[in-house]
């Protein structure tokens, strides 16, 4: 539950930004009332002006990089992580 009585906060500083990364937007956490972010398709939307390389260190600086308060987005790596782990058995 939201209870600072914040909006949810949403990627971009314009309303062309926020519009350009909506369809990343996965869901919202029911206890914050956060936006969840596929970092997946916030990559894929860098990507479109950008080197798939450069859009993860834009990513990673930029947005993942960036807080904004309690309301701060939450980012998750769907299925596949931009990221190379394994996950111990």
């Amino acid at each position: 539950m939201n209870i600072s009585g914040e909006l949810p906060l949403f990627i971009g500083s314009s309303q062309e930004e926020i519009n350009r990364y909506k369809p990343a937007i996965i869901g919202q956490c029911d206890a914050s009332m956060r936006l969840v972010y596929s970092t997946n398709k916030i990559v894929d939307i860098l990507a479109e002006d950008m080197t798939r390389e450069e859009a993860i260190e834009f990513y990673e600086y930029n947005i993942l990089g960036a807080y904004m308060g309690e309301m701060t987005p939450i980012y998750v790596s769907e299925h596949e992580s931009i990221y190379d782990f394994v996950i111990p058995d």
